[in-house]
């Protein structure tokens, strides 16, 4: 480059000779295998680590041994039942419950005459048979 003209010169190989250096050696690309890590060895291992895992798994889930908790129900079965259920009664107690909204004396006295007290004697005594039979 002239500083002064601040100009390029492209260099002149006209009638010149190419030739290759001579104390360099050519090295030819190849692929070795430096890595002591290879196909089957990676396999082996994530085999290993597939059954080593698995193994921890079942071990894990034979720590855990506790009895699922049964389920009692608060309802006594048809054995443990003494009561004496039935649609009558049920029929009976709504029966019981109706009664007029009026304060007259003649709907209170209807109401009294429609009330089965009988039932009610007998209702009485089989609960005095059972608490003498469960004294006993």
């Amino acid at each position: 480059m002239n500083e002064e003209t601040n100009e390029v010169k492209v260099p002149n190989f006209e009638g010149e000779e190419m030739k290759m250096p001579e104390n360099t050696d050519a090295q030819i690309a190849t692929e070795e295998s430096s890595s002591v890590i290879n196909g089957p060895l990676l396999f082996s291992l994530a085999i290993l680590l597939i059954v080593i895992l698995g193994g921890m798994y079942f071990w894990f889930n034979s720590l855990d041994t506790t009895p699922a908790p049964t389920v009692t129900s608060e309802r006594p079965s048809a054995e443990e039942n003494n009561e004496p259920e039935s649609t009558t009664a049920e029929a009976q107690t709504d029966t019981m419950l109706t009664t007029s909204t009026s304060d007259e004396i003649s709907a209170i006295e209807a109401d009294i005459e429609a009330t089965n007290l009988e039932s009610l004697d007998a209702e009485l005594d089989a609960i005095d048979a059972e608490l003498e039979a469960a004294v006993e």
